[in-house]
């Protein structure tokens, strides 16, 4: 059925278009308010004026909108293109514009859909024409929305080029590549499938035509010469050979090379846990990254009774008690039959909400209440740990200070001999070797001093470890490599079976060891290169999972990266079988890391703002809304959530943490010219400081007040 309403258009010329075949061009900001509501759906009416005239006092701003809301009326005669409230924007029903339709096609991987929403006036780019230097946030979200629907029109242009081409209809799989090549004459992608179309048609003549304005294109454009594929593919056509099938896709890794089933080279290390747990002691194994530490607590802890595992994760340290919380949180689903007292849920829901409503507490405004705060833990702890489970508790680098506190403060009571060996926990941490923080250093330091713990330190392993490693994996030619793996990798157990993933992958376990690998110790490149072989949409999946850190979960990939739950699932299943990513966590830190690392800083402000997006629908923390918002570049959206953390945490959670929030907020209010406001975050910032300093962090004397 024809659609009989206006019409507007974003990509290419922006414009609306009347039913009677009139049409009005669109000014710049109109546009905008219109691609800005059909990509982000409804938004906050104050967040939108601000992004469109951010130099202007906020009443002038207001005014400006409804001076552009009542000229769109205007244009079409009176209807309500966008409805308005007094705090949200959204389209109206009768509005079909062109950029919605993108998006929803996009969603339901309708490709041809997609394609029929692109309009050729103005190269269909979303925008075309216009700039907003004026408007440096605005500016930052167009290129993160330009990227995305560039990306949803490449793979729907991929995607129906090989529908045609798998029916045996070249004819209009030509016709669909010459029109991408038309719209982007640079893209090496489009150009190599005309090539391939017009060599399939039985045309070698144009089909080298082709490749020539492909490489005249490429070096005037962008000073590049043509991809080796390209080049091979070009090869092939000028000897007249047949072309071959595209390549099938790789082969699952085998899981033995996530997980060796053979422990080599921990002899001596196994002998200190046991003289260590045997004494009572809190284990900590360190080493350097890639040494096995979380593998030898593992297996220790399996042979032991039964464990389970926790772990602090890069993004913690930037959220007060984020670990301690996650923490508890294990604990609690490991010990379902544990009831804590009343008055130890009521303090725990200061940072565990679930527990109870923590705005019904008395802010921590003396040291009895902080003590109280503090054996709340002290006592949940005590209680979950009554079960006999080991505590695993992996990368305590990245545990944040204030969790850092709690747990310092609760072991030596937890510890205390006169409450006997059979309540005492058994609690083994890993850390990588020299990346502790400061406010950790100190207390483990003062606990070897006492004998509490013991510390078991991790080296590479030696040649004859890594032939025991290699015999154990059973995958036949990895024995072969046994001399050059241990040189290469420098005994280090995660290189040596990343290197063997390079040679799995790349057909070369069989063959000589490769003359060219990244110098040796650097796992890096190898990683990336893994990565490299993903899909578009499997390593996407990880970027956002790595920029989530501690808080990604599947559901949350459908909304940000904008497809449907069944492409995530699908995408999760790739990177499971890459070994990128194991349930979801990544199989390794070196790997989230390559993942990062894979983000240009554009595309990383781009996922950040989705994540914040999403988050917010979702009602997270207000502390990790601003994270996002800050890392995305949205410094105006970050501050009410940076705010509202430090005014929550200033009610119920100790002084420090809020003293911290209001001076990061008032060093970016400064930085935003909100100079009145800097100021009064600075009042509050001094205000928790005096609290703070008046009752230090409980020492060591016991308070069980109730």
């Amino acid at each position: 059925m024809a659609w009989t309403g206006w019409t507007a258009r974003v990509l290419g010329l922006a414009c609306l278009e009347g039913p009677g075949g009139q049409r009005v061009r669109l000014e710049r900001r109109a546009a905008t308010l219109l691609a800005y509501l059909g990509l982000e759906g409804p938004s906050a009416k104050a967040s939108l004026t601000g992004l469109l005239w951010p130099d202007s006092p906020p009443t002038t701003a207001r005014n400006n909108m409804r001076q552009l809301l009542r000229r769109l009326r205007l244009a079409c005669g009176g209807l309500e293109l966008v409805q308005a409230d007094t705090e949200r924007l959204e389209l109206g029903p009768e509005l079909n514009l062109d950029v919605a339709r993108l998006k929803s096609a996009a969603q339901s991987h309708a490709h041809s859909h997609i394609l029929e929403a692109v309009h050729p006036e103005g190269g269909g780019r979303l925008l075309s024409g216009f700039d907003f230097d004026d408007c440096p946030e605005l500016a930052r979200w167009l290129d993160g929305a330009r990227t995305a629907v560039e990306g949803w029109v490449r793979q729907a242009r991929e995607a129906e080029i090989e529908r045609h081409m798998a029916r045996g209809d070249l004819t209009t799989a030509l016709k669909q590549a010459q029109a991408w090549v038309q719209q982007e004459p640079e893209s090496e992608q489009a150009g190599r499938h005309l090539i391939r179309l017009h060599y399939l048609q039985g045309d070698r003549g144009a089909a080298l035509a082709a490749f020539e304005r492909l490489r005249t294109v490429l070096s005037r454009e962008l000073d590049v010469t043509p991809m080796p594929d390209t080049l091979a593919l070009v090869r092939l056509i000028e000897k007249g050979t047949q072309l071959p099938h595209p390549p099938a896709a790789s082969p699952a890794l085998p899981l033995s090379v996530l997980r060796p089933p053979v422990l080599a080279g921990r002899e001596a290390a196994w002998r200190q846990l046991e003289e260590g747990w045997n004494a009572g002691q809190m284990l900590l194994i360190t080493g350097d990254p890639g040494t096995g530490k979380s593998r030898l607590a593992e297996e220790f802890a399996a042979i032991k009774g039964r464990w389970f595992r926790m772990e602090g994760r890069p993004g913690d340290q930037d959220i007060p008690f984020a670990s301690q919380a996650r923490a508890l949180r294990i604990h609690m689903a490991n010990e379902p039959g544990v009831k804590l007292p009343d008055w130890v849920r009521s303090e725990l829901s200061r940072i565990l909400p679930e527990l109870g409503d923590p705005r019904h507490l008395s802010p921590l405004t003396s040291e009895t209440d902080e003590l109280r705060f503090y054996d709340a833990h002290v006592e949940a702890m005590r209680l979950l740990g009554e079960g006999g489970a080991i505590n695993v508790v992996d990368d305590i680098q990245y545990w944040d200070k204030a969790s850092s506190k709690i747990f310092f403060y609760a072991l030596p009571r937890l510890l205390d001999p006169s409450v006997g060996t059979a309540r005492q926990p058994r609690i083994i941490d890993c850390y990588r070797r020299g990346e502790l923080p400061s406010y950790n250093q100190l207390n483990i330091r003062q606990m070897l001093e006492s004998g509490m713990v013991r510390v078991i330190d991790l080296g590479p392993l030696s040649p004859d470890d890594v032939r025991q490693l290699l015999a154990g994996l059973e995958l036949p030619g990895a024995e072969a490599h046994a001399e050059a793996l241990a040189r290469y990798t420098g005994g280090n157990p995660l290189y040596i079976t990343e290197t063997l993933k390079h040679l799995l992958e790349t057909n070369s376990l069989h063959k000589d060891w490769p003359h060219r690998l990244p110098p040796p110790g650097r796992v890096g490149p190898l990683i990336q290169r893994r990565l490299e072989r993903l899909s578009p949409l499997a390593l996407q999946t990880a970027q956002l999972a790595a920029l989530a850190d501690s808080h990604f979960r599947p559901a949350l990939a459908p909304a940000a990266l904008e497809v449907t739950a069944s492409a995530i699932h699908a995408a999760l299943a790739e990177l499971e079988a890459a070994q990128v990513l194991v349930g979801e966590r990544f199989s390794h830190d070196l790997v989230l890391e390559a993942v990062r690392a894979s983000l240009p800083p554009a595309a990383a402000r781009v996922l950040h703002g989705r994540l914040a997006t999403v988050l917010e629908r979702d009602r997270a923390p207000a502390i990790l809304l601003a994270h996002h918002w800050m890392e995305a570049g949205s410094v105006e959206r970050a501050l009410p959530f940076l705010l509202a953390s430090a005014h929550a945490d200033e009610q119920v959670l100790p002084p420090e943490q809020a003293a911290d929030h209001y001076a990061r907020a008032a060093a970016l209010m400064v930085a935003a010219g909100r100079l009145e406001e800097a100021v009064q975050a600075r009042t509050a910032e001094a205000r928790c400081r005096t609290r703070a300093q008046r009752h230090a962090t409980p020492s060591s004397a016991s308070s069980r007040s109730r």
